[in-house]
């Protein structure tokens, strides 16, 4: 048996503008009608001008299948992917301290684990191109076979692939569907970043990725 902290990954251990923002504008350049690109930015909730992902998309927080069903009948959506996850792959960002906190939440003994509503595949490309794969021992996204946050399935899942479901297990996202999903799975929820709801709703919050280590030395 062992303790457990999954975390979402984008907002949470990545930079979510970083590594996001750049490489969706990117996409958007690609669609050469400007009438239709204007409506599509709109659909998807991204700021053409700024160039960057609004708050309120449905990108930042919901599956990406559901961003998929959004655009389908309007773009190729298989190539506006391609160019958005090749383009965050050469442009990724970690959150500050991120790298430091996996390093020593692992020499602790924790296992750790990602849970996203990106796909699997993005998820391991991602924590390939950080040189984190090592420290993780369960990656679950959206199309991994246990359903997307705010649903508990995914949750469960990477707990249980840490041998941890009858152990302390922590879920640690930005948003509120992943402290929803943390709740519903039985995890001690910790809130990070700026938002309201998940923090209102978590067990913990914290500012930085570094404060997890304490909080890990407190719970194990």
């Amino acid at each position: 048996m062992s303790n457990a902290i999954i975390f979402d990954k984008d907002g949470t251990l990545l930079d979510f503008g970083g590594t996001w923002d750049e490489a969706v504008g990117l996409a958007f350049d690609a669609i050469q009608d400007v009438v239709l690109r204007k409506e599509v930015a709109e659909l998807f909730g991204y700021d053409l001008e700024y160039r960057y992902v609004l708050p309120t998309s449905a990108f930042v927080s919901e599956s990406v299948d559901t961003t998929d069903q959004i655009l389908s009948e309007l773009i190729d959506v298989a190539a506006f992917k391609c160019i958005v996850n090749e383009a965050s792959r050469q442009n990724i960002r970690s959150n500050a301290n991120a790298t430091e906190t996996l390093r020593l939440l692992k020499e602790r003994g924790w296992e750790l684990a990602v849970a996203t509503n990106d796909s699997e595949e993005v998820a391991r490309s991602h924590i390939k191109a950080l040189s984190w794969t090592p420290f993780f021992s369960s990656v679950k996204g959206f199309d991994s076979g246990f359903g997307a946050k705010p649903g508990p399935g995914m949750v469960l899942a990477a707990a249980e692939e840490c041998n941890a479901l009858n152990e302390t297990y922590l879920m640690v996202g930005d948003s509120l569907h992943d402290i929803l999903a943390g709740s519903a799975a039985g995890a001690v929820t910790v809130a990070i970043g700026e938002d309201d709801g998940a923090a209102a709703l978590a067990d913990f919050r914290i500012d930085n990725l570094s404060e997890l280590i304490s909080l890990a030395d407190q719970l194990g």
